[in-house]
Order: structure tokens, then C-alpha cells, then sequence
């Protein structure tokens, strides 16, 4: 769920597409997008092949809803967006699996949060062998 204060609304389908991107935008570094090194300083995951970023396929079905609070800096009252949500959902997200992982005393998990790194800390914690 993600709501956004968008100002006036001149094409509410835009504003809705923006807000998907973002939180989309915002899943990436979350889930998805990590920087690898080698020993040698070399970078690993320099393609697409190794430097995953979501697809329509991973986005899940967002939830939205707007406030209307007019911008007094603009003429019209309209107000970027699609932003708010590309820096909001990695916290958000991060969050919420510390959340759900905190009844085994995680208080912290570094992103992105990999099923490899969840399964690790299961492992971790005795959950799984």
C-alpha cells in the first residue's frame, strides 16, 4: 500500500503509472540490485544476466491511493511524483522482512535481501538445515 499526496491531478492514469514505476524503482534495490566485486576489484554482475532489476513479471499488484494537497510553488498546484515511492519502498521493505524475521532476534538485514541471505539467517537461527 502506497499513498502519495500528488497535488492537482491533470491525468490521474499518468500519476497512477508513476507511482507503480516508482514503487517499482523501489523494489529494485531492495530485492534485486547488487554490485559484485571480485578479490581483483573486477566487477561481476556488469550485465543484465548478472544484475537483476524487476520486470512487470516481479512487480507484484499494488496497492494505491492519493491525497490532493495543491502545491502553493506551482500554478496549476501540481506536484512531482513517482520520486516519493523510489525512496521510500527500499526502508519500507527492508522493514517489513526484519519484521517478520524479528520473533528469531533479527533486528537487521543489509540490502539487498536475497532469498540466499533469508535462508542463510533461517539457517542461521535453526529454522532450516
Amino acid at each position: 500500500m502506497a499513498v502519495d499526496d500528488c497535488g492537482n491531478i491533470i491525468n490521474p492514469m499518468i500519476v497512477e503509472g508513476q507511482i507503480h514505476g516508482g514503487l517499482t524503482m523501489g523494489l529494485a534495490p531492495a530485492l534485486f540490485e547488487e554490485l559484485v566485486y571480485d578479490d581483483a576489484g573486477n566487477i561481476l554482475t556488469g550485465s543484465f544476466g548478472d544484475y537483476l532489476v524487476p520486470t512487470a513479471v516481479e512487480s507484484p499488484h499494488w496497492e494505491t491511493d492519493k491525497t490532493t494537497t495543491p502545491s502553493p510553488h506551482h500554478p496549476i498546484g501540481a506536484k512531482g511524483i513517482g520520486e516519493s515511492a523510489t525512496v521510500g519502498a527500499p526502508p519500507a521493505i527492508a522493514n517489513a522482512v526484519v519484521d517478520a524475521l524479528s520473533h528469531l532476534g533479527v533486528t537487521h538485514i543489509d540490502i539487498p535481501i536475497t532469498p540466499n541471505k533469508v535462508w542463510s539467517i533461517l539457517k542461521e537461527k535453526g529454522v532450516v538445515e
